[in-house]
């Protein structure tokens, strides 16, 4: 099978060539000015915080790594905030919110807007 053609980054007046899409040196800053523009920028922050990480490791060691959606046991599970917090402080806190989900269910749950 012949190789693919070469094209120019995707990123107006980058002339690196790829394969397809960004270069290197623009992937990561793309994504990072996609971040800063994001209306929930501060609230996304305090998933950054150590204690999250803490919070997020009671709640998963209280589940037994368990989704309590299909009960599936794995180490691979999101912690979800069972009522949208909004950026509401207490309600992104609140251990009673959090719940232990697999990617699959966590998914589901958020594309259906809950």
């Amino acid at each position: 099978m012949p190789d693919r053609p070469l094209a120019y980054c995707s990123v107006p007046g980058c002339p690196a060539r790829v394969v397809r899409g960004r270069c290197y040196q623009h992937q990561g800053a793309l994504d990072r000015d996609r971040e800063r523009t994001r209306p929930n920028r501060d609230v996304r922050k305090w998933y950054r915080l150590e204690a999250w990480a803490w919070l997020r490791r009671v709640v998963l060691q209280a589940a037994a790594y368990s989704c309590a959606a299909c009960g599936v046991i794995t180490v691979d599970l999101h912690v979800d905030h069972i009522r949208p917090h909004h950026g509401d402080r207490v309600l992104f806190w609140s251990r009673s919110n959090l719940q232990a989900l697999c990617a699959r269910c966590h998914q589901l749950k958020t594309q259906r807007g809950e």
